[in-house]
């Protein structure tokens, strides 16, 4: 920074400021405000201080905690120690703090107050006491700065330290550090990577280093409150203390829950892990809870929670695989925490799904066992959830469970058909509750009421609740197929409308909205009893289908018990099965007895599950030879046929896109059996909301029907009646709206081909049996339908029961009186339709849109509930397949990214945009088009699809392929980093999701495995791949070296250089940008044998450091692959030269990190500023450019400034001393320049400038200016320099002073200071004397002399003489003058060096003046000859012809004395022309004096002014 900063902040500002807050403070007083705006803590709350999830802090063992308020006043002291075992350290808090001031390792005295509040504490460790008055300069601008330069003085920890410290605003960000404004650091960057408001920096090392003093802010702590030190370095307040057990923490509050999972059913506790959004993390145990383990038949674990926890439950203490998904305690009001009860929350995780539910609405199903199957590893077969409902028979109530009615003889069929009168009463008294709403309750046996049996059926019917009408064949074909049959129907019609549309919110079976069906509530028939007896048992387990694949790779899976085909059958332990079978041929099958039903056709074979056979014939399978297994061993129970069942199955199932097949037909479903048969979809997996899609019931014989998932269209082949309320097929409970141009006819199933009879119009008619006759255009929903357009002309027409007039029932005549209507025609009557009271009936094959008509789409997991029910007894038929494709897998892959070693905010960064590209192949065959849900970090969730078979995650992301793929198929995954720049390890994990074990594991990118529980092939598979991709980092080593301006000489200096690092980690991508990371680095110091030091420092946020020549640093834990910018600050004096041999002339080096090799040297070249100092040279007056002197420029040492510091002290300037220099030969102009002057360091310089004669010079032949120069100069960081500035001073008056004692003439304010400076000497001039006597020896007045320069001596005679004087233009160049009255005449001022100006020479002969000579003023110093003699005599006197040649100094003397003597005239003529020439020559010589000193006067005068007139500037 400048040294001449100027101060911003003036007086007048800070009156002000002190004013505004004077006013402030007096208005709190009166107002009763209080500043401290922050609660503060209670006396002994406990503080505790976990250090261990970071590295720097994680190893004290003991820390000292100041408690303080906000303006730093200390009001507690304590030293605590690590607990052992919580590894936390406790504090106890006094009144009113706010904040912990946390230390330790410090090896100096903390000053008496923290830290303020907004203000940051910078220490510095000067040990080798580079600053003996440390002064600190910080700023943020231009305008924000701590004081003015050198900023503040640095106050000492104690008198014996060597750490200093000063509190400055937390908003500077730069500080230079300096011995009060000598000696100082480059601009450095406050170091807050360490702590944001306490740095230190090591003047030893010229690096910040951590401090390891923090604060903590407890204003908001309430009661013992617990403070975590995370990676990044600040601190997190938890809700939690972990001195305290995670089930027994104080500040939590506790709600009891169970968890059931059928998968953890082997286990006998399970975890709980809080808290995803809390430092804290803790595990409680859930224990199972044998009271309810048959509970949905499955495990149920009960503890307590933390309310508001976000937890996962895991079935592993020490790792989270099978984890559930993160979730909290439910925070409806319905839930009971405080106690176990059907209000409870509980967890539910299942293969298709987890969520919260309470204990009441789990399944709880007192399951009379839960029994697997042993189909789990047949290749062929695929298993489905099944229950199974064993309705119980009045004989086993009354001879115990299994114990089936046979019939004896035909005596015994009333007790044979009607087995289950118990049960019946039971639906009927469920019925009574609903009576106006369930009309068609179902009952069980065979409720035949033909002929003599009809007091038996009414005997076993009358009481029964809505048993309705069973004289209307409608209402007896809800409970018996003959009611179809004798209602002009078949045996094999199927019934509609007898169950509600939807299942309930738990995927129950309705009879109405809101009411279940009693068949298959499993809860109820659990553990119902009626009359005092048990009225079912029910079983959970699984129902098997075969499966076929044809070549086009289309799968059927089927089951059909016609011929035996396929059977189940339990394997029992008594009366409690332990197994589910599957057996495919005769010899398994089980034959039904419906000849004991009037059956004439013969025995079959059926679907009786809860039957066995025996090998060796009985009841149930007598006839049948084929029959040689035994399936019965260890059934304690007869062998006669088990009625009175029902069957529930829950398939998970996909379809492809547009409902079609590899071979491009439809996916369906299809079934063919008796009796009841519901089919619902829906997307819960637990059926919640289905919607029917087929309904098939009845107690008929065998009824089919279909559902095609192209056209989304279920169908039923052939519908007797439909018992909706409102009907959706029909109209027999709804009005009926018939079109005006229509007329319809209630469909009879006794008309085999109902039609019109017509005779007038006959060619709309088709003839048969000579008549013509019209048919209905369509028959439906219960109608024949006619319309207008087909009668033509005809006005009248009979209706008929066929094609032929022997079947007329009705003669109709008026038409038009029929149109718009419905009608009901009988035997010679046609009344109007009235609904409610006659019922459409027959309705053939009907069909229906299902999910509205729109397919199902491909990337989701429907859910299918089939309900079957046996209930006619007689025969049991179920034939089933289907081709959409089971859903009994969920494959998850998981993404985590460690990022090791990197510091916390590169780690951020990573795991927030690193992307990583999969691939995912099923028996090597492309995925396109499947979809999964992305689960991404934040919990967000979306629905995506496979492309190119590929799909991308970033850390913490879950693809959840829930049934995409098929269970059992071999699957590859390949990951590739391609899409990053860094470089990255790869290791991957297949867990099974049901329990939390490895299945298999690798290093590769690649992973292979069977989508399959490796324990059950045929179980829901969960399987998560987890890939884990660590990141590969490498050490940046950068050095630091100096050269001289020619590039190649080391060139010494202790010079900080400051850096900044700044990291893209996609080079060109448009990911990251550059941005600067506090990264760690070590240090090797100048000179350093070793290795880099053990510390590791930390730059700060903006990444820079500083490095001396010399130092290296090793900038730690960067990613490989990495782009680094690396970024020399500006320092004047140098310039950014080459890394290596490559340049850095711009001062920025680009490059990427490779996993070794990195190391850079950075060269920096001296840069100096050239300047000049300057001093003027005049000799006698001119501008003098001769080399008879020497010039010296001598810089000064340090010296005091007249500018003050903050204290009022002198800042020093810079040393010059090492900036000398002599010069002898000024320019031209008389400039004496020292020139390229190398100025490397901004600050002030001072200079003095002397002068002295050249070596071997006379120095009598001059007169020596008598003072010396001083100069000063400035050369500002900008590169600037400042105008020299110079002082006159007298060389005798600091003739012994130093350099510092110079410093009063330039810091004294009167001292004049000069623009330029100026060497003003002369050279010694002479004199010649002439004493003029006469021969007595008296003086002789009046006499002239002349002088004038000659060439050289004797040149001359005194003919020579008479040609100057008598020529006028040559006579100007001599001086003549008289002797006065004391006979004397005194030539002075006479220069002793040839000027220039001309002297009088001999050529060839002649006297000629010569106007070029040598000039003493341009360096030539020739000493000039003068030649003096008589010019006139007095009168009266003979002229002396002597002529004196002279040369001064003569003899060292510069003065000299002629003696004339001149006779008395004796001879007038003497006086002739000669003498004339004399006076001529002598008042010439004269006259050049006078001009020449005339001259002289006016120059020095005019230079004199002209210095004057300079200083006064």
């Amino acid at each position: 920074m400048k040294l001449s900063k100027k101060l911003c902040i003036t007086a007048k500002k800070s009156f002000s400021l002190v004013l505004a807050l004077t006013l402030m403070l007096s208005i709190c007083a009166v107002s009763g405000m209080s500043l401290n705006v922050f609660a503060a803590t209670s006396l002994d709350q406990k503080i505790y201080i976990n250090l261990n999830k970071n590295k720097e802090w994680n190893g004290f063992s003991s820390v000292t905690c100041r408690f303080a308020q906000d303006d730093g006043t200390v009001l507690k002291t304590e030293k605590v120690s690590k607990d052992p075992s919580s590894g936390v350290f406790e504090a106890t808090a006094p009144s009113g703090a706010t904040k912990i001031e946390l230390s330790s390792g410090v090896n100096f005295t903390l000053p008496e107050k923290t830290v303020a509040k907004d203000s940051r504490r910078i220490y510095l460790k000067n040990s080798n006491n580079t600053y003996k008055e440390a002064y600190a300069y910080s700023w943020v601008n231009d305008t924000d700065f701590n004081a003015e330069w050198p900023g503040a003085a640095m106050t000492k920890t104690s008198s014996d330290s060597d750490y200093y410290y000063v509190d400055v605003k937390s908003s500077h960000k730069n500080v230079i550090f300096s011995n009060k404004g000598e000696t100082q650091t480059s601009d450095l960057g406050i170091n807050d990577s360490y702590s944001a408001d306490n740095a230190l920096y090591d003047a030893s090392k010229s690096q910040w280093t951590n401090p390891f003093i923090k604060t903590i802010d407890i204003s908001g702590a309430s009661g013992d409150t617990e403070f975590y030190l995370t990676t990044d370095g600040s601190f997190k307040e938890s809700k939690y203390l972990s001195v305290e057990a995670p089930d027994k923490q104080s500040k939590a509050t506790y709600k009891k829950v169970y968890v059931s999972n059928d998968d953890w059913k082997s286990l006998t506790k399970v975890y709980a892990t809080f808290d995803y959004n809390d430092a804290y993390e803790g595990t409680v145990e859930l224990t199972k809870d044998t009271k309810d383990t048959k509970v949905s038949g499955s495990v149920v674990f009960k503890g307590e929670i933390p309310a508001g926890a976000l937890l996962r439950f895991h079935p592993n203490e020490h790792n989270l695989n099978g984890a559930s998904s993160a979730t909290s305690y439910p925070t409806d009001s319905e839930y009971d925490g405080s106690g176990y009860s059907d209000n409870t929350a509980t967890y539910v995780k299942t293969a298709g799904g987890e969520g919260w539910t309470k204990f009441s609405e789990i399944d709880n199903v007192n399951y009379g066992a839960v029994v697997e199957n042993s189909f789990k590893d047949n290749p062929n077969i695929v298993g489905v959830d099944a229950t199974y409902f064993d309705y119980w028979s009045d004989y086993e109530q009354l001879h115990d469970y299994l114990q089936s009615q046979g019939k004896k003889n035909d005596g015994d069929i009333e007790n044979y058909w009607y087995q289950f009168d118990n049960f019946n009463s039971y639906i009927s008294d469920i019925a009574s509750k609903y009576q106006s709403t369930w009309k068609y309750p179902l009952y069980f046996g065979n409720m035949f009421k033909g002929d003599k049996w009809y007091s038996t059926f009414k005997t076993h019917a009358t009481g029964l609740t809505n048993i309705n009408n069973y004289d209307d064949n409608y209402y007896y074909a809800v409970n018996n197929s003959n009611g179809m049959k004798w209602g002009g129907g078949d045996y094999n019609q199927s019934l509609q409308g007898l169950m509600y549309n939807r299942l309930d919110s738990k995927g129950d079976l309705q009879v109405i909205n809101g009411v279940k069906a009693p068949y298959f509530d499993a809860e109820a028939l659990s553990t119902a009893k009626y009359n005092g007896a048990k009225v079912a048992n029910v079983y959970k387990s699984s129902f098997p289908f075969r499966t076929t694949t044809d070549d086009a790779g289309v799968t059927t899976y089927e089951f059909t018990s016609k011929n035996a085909a396929d059977n189940i059958y339990f394997t029992w332990d008594g009366l409690t099965p332990t197994k589910i079978n599957y057996g495919a041929g005769k010899q398994y099958g089980v034959q039904d007895a419906l000849t004991s039903f009037g059956g004439t056709q013969g025995n079959g074979y059926g679907i009786f599950p809860f039957n066995n056979t025996t090998g060796k014939g009985s009841d149930a399978q007598k006839n049948d030879e084929l029959n040689t297994i035994d399936t019965s061993a260890g059934k304690g129970t007869s062998y006669n046929h088990n009625y009175g069942f029902g069957i529930r199955l829950d398939i998970d199932f996909r379809v492809p896109k547009d409902g079609l097949l590899a071979d491009d037909t439809p996916a369906t479903f299809n079934f063919s059996g008796d009796d009841d048969l519901w089919v619902y979809i829906g997307e819960d997996s637990t059926g919640a909301d289905a919607e029917l899609a087929l309904d098939l019931a009845g107690d008929h014989k065998e009824a089919s029907g279909s559902i095609n998932f192209n056209s989304m269209t279920a169908t039923a082949d052939n519908v007797f009646a439909d018992y909706s309320t409102p009907s959706s097929t029909s109209s027999s409970s709804t009005t009926v709206t018939v079109p005006s141009d229509e007329f319809w006819v209630g469909t009879d199933s006794a008309y085999a081909d109902f039609c019109l009879h017509i005779w007038q119009d006959k060619t709309v008619g088709i003839l048969n049996d000579g008549a013509y006759f019209i048919k209905p255009y369509k028959t439906s929903d219960g109608f024949y339908k006619f319309k207008k357009s087909q009668l033509g002309t005809n006005t009248e027409f009979d209706f008929e029961k066929y094609m032929n007039t022997s079947g007329k029932l009705y003669h109709a005549t008026n038409l038009d009186d029929f149109y718009g209507k419905a009608w009901t025609v009988k035997q010679d009557s046609c009344t109007s339709y009235i609904p409610g009271e006659t019922h459409a009936v027959n309705l053939g094959k009907v069909s229906k849109k299902i999910n509205n008509g729109v397919q199902l789409d491909p990337n989701k997991t429907y859910h299918m509930v089939v309900f079957y029910m046996e209930r006619g007894e007689a025969e049991s038929n179920f034939s089933v397949n289907f081709t959409m494709t089971p859903a009994n897998n969920d494959l998850k892959v998981t993404k985590a990214l460690d990022t090791g070693d990197v510091v916390s905010e590169i780690s951020d960064d990573l795991k927030a945009n690193e992307t990583f590209d999969y691939t995912i192949k099923e028996n090597g065959k492309d995925t396109s088009g499947k979809g999964y849900k992305l689960t991404k970090s934040d919990e967000s969730i979306s629905s995506e699809t496979l492309s190119n078979s590929g799909f991308t995650l970033k850390d913490n992301y879950i693809a959840d392929f829930d049934n995409s793929f098929k269970t059992g198929n071999d699957m590859t995954v390949d990951e590739s980093t391609d899409s990053s720049n860094l470089k990255y390890t790869t290791n991957w994990e297949l867990v099974n999701n049901r329990v939390g074990s490895i299945i298999k594991s690798g290093s590769a990118t690649n992973s292979e495995f069977n989508l399959a529980d490796p324990a059950d092939k045929k179980a829901y598979a969960q399987l998560q791949l987890d890939y884990t991709n660590k990141i590969v980092t490498a050490p940046l080593e950068i050095s630091k070296n100096v050269v001289d301006e020619d590039g190649k000489t080391d060139y010494d200096t202790s010079q900080q250089f400051t850096f900044a690092i700044a990291l893209d980690f996609d080079g060109s991508g448009s990911t990251y940008d550059y941005k600067t990371y506090p990264l760690e680095y070590q240090l090797k110091e100048k000179g350093a044998s070793d290795d880099y030091s053990s510390t590791a420092y930390r730059t700060p946020l903006d990444g820079s450091f500083t490095i001396k020549k010399g130092e290296s640093i090793k900038l730690l834990n960067i990613p490989v692959g990495a782009t680094y910018k690396i970024t020399e600050k500006r320092v004047i004096g140098y310039v950014p030269y080459k890394v290596g041999n490559q340049s850095f002339d711009d001062g920025t080096l680009v490059g990427t990190l490779a996993e070794t090799g990195n190391a850079l040297n950075f060269i920096n070249k001296v840069n100096p500023t050239n300047i000049a100092i300057s001093v003027n040279k005049t000799l006698d007056g001119q501008a003098y450019s001769g080399s008879k002197f020497v010039y010296t420029l001598t810089g000064l040492e340090s010296m005091d400034t007249a500018k003050l510091d903050a204290d009022g002290k002198p800042i020093k300037t810079n040393s010059a001393k090492t900036i000398s220099t002599n010069l002898k030969t000024p320019d031209a102009s008389g400039k004496v320049e020292f020139k390229d002057l190398k100025l490397v360091t901004a600050g002030v310089y001072r200079f003095k400038i002397t002068e002295a004669l050249a070596e071997g010079e006379n120095a009598s032949d001059y007169k020596m200016d008598t003072n010396t120069w001083l100069a000063e100069i400035e050369l500002l960081e900008s590169g600037e320099v400042t105008a020299a500035k110079y002082i006159k001073v007298s060389s005798s008056a600091i003739k012994d002073k130093t350099d510092a004692e110079l410093a009063e003439y330039f810091n004294n304010s009167t001292s004049v200071k000069e623009n330029e400076a100026l060497f003003a000497n002369e050279t010694t001039h002479g004199s010649a004397t002439v004493n003029k006597k006469n021969q007595t020896g008296g003086n002789v007045s009046d006499t002239e002399f002349a002088v004038m320069k000659v060439s050289d001596k004797d040149i001359f005679t005194a003919d020579d003489i008479n040609t100057i004087i008598n020529d006028a233009s040559m006579k100007t160049h001599m001086v003549s003058k008289k002797t006065d009255s004391n006979g004397q005449a005194v030539f002075d001022n006479l220069t002793i060096f040839k000027d220039g100006q001309g002297e009088f020479t001999k050529t060839n002969g002649k006297v000629v003046w010569n106007e070029s000579s040598d000039n003493y003023i341009t360096g030539t110093s020739t000493y000039q000859t003068y030649c003096l003699f008589e010019y006139k005599p007095s009168e009266g006197y003979t002229p002396n012809y002597t002529l004196s040649y002279f040369t001064l100094p003569v003899e060292g003397k510069y003065d000299v004395t002629y003696n004339y003597v001149d006779g008395a005239i004796t001879m007038p003529k003497a006086s002739g022309d000669g003498m004339n020439g004399y006076v001529v020559l002598g008042l010439s010589v004269a006259g050049l004096a006078v001009t020449m000193f005339t001259g002289y006067a006016i120059y020095y005068g005019k230079a004199r002014k002209k210095r004057r007139a300079g200083r006064r500037k």
